[in-house]
């Protein structure tokens, strides 16, 4: 179990921070923009359409990470009131009436999205019509990756009930 918990959270963190990067090139297509407008007024047709998809792999794909080091927006006015085990025990209930529900159906949604788009050979609605069928491939990527992090959170918060020590 310890070696799957391992897998999956390095996976993620190298995802993660591989990833991370991405936003280096989204500030240097965003600059490159606006200088060639500015300076030389001759705007750049495929800036708004990379950086846009860019954003998008580096929003979704980075979720799994996000959800191994607990950075996800949460609310916790009555959680932090709770012992560690009756937390762990409403974080397992949240899961599985939440973030379950919602990942699978991204996973299911986002696999036919994404196969349509590729049967298509889909492209923006942009001057240069790039390609899309790509970034929308990252949705149901990103939906595997949160459920099997999801599953890793679920074994780690089991062990809290079980032990009453958060890990």
């Amino acid at each position: 179990m310890n070696h799957f918990l391992r897998l999956v959270d390095g996976l993620n963190t190298w995802i993660g921070r591989t990833v991370g990067w991405v936003m280096i090139f989204i500030m240097l297509v965003t600059v490159y923009d606006v200088v060639a407008r500015r300076l030389f007024n001759a705007p750049v047709l495929w800036a708004f359409d990379v950086s846009v998809q860019l954003f998008a792999l580096h929003f979704m794909i980075v979720a799994a990470y996000t959800l191994l080091h607990k950075e996800h927006v949460s609310i916790y006015i009555f959680k932090e009131r709770l012992s560690v085990r009756n937390q762990a025990l409403l974080d397992i209930l949240s899961f599985l009436i939440f973030f379950f529900p919602f990942v699978i159906a991204l996973l299911v949604y986002g696999w036919e999205f994404a196969a349509r788009s590729w049967a298509s050979r889909e492209t923006s609605w942009g001057a240069v019509a790039l390609p899309v069928y790509y970034i929308k491939t990252v949705i149901p990527v990103t939906a595997a990756l949160l459920i099997l992090q999801g599953i890793c959170t679920m074994i780690r918060l089991v062990d809290t009930v079980r032990t009453g020590e958060a890990k």
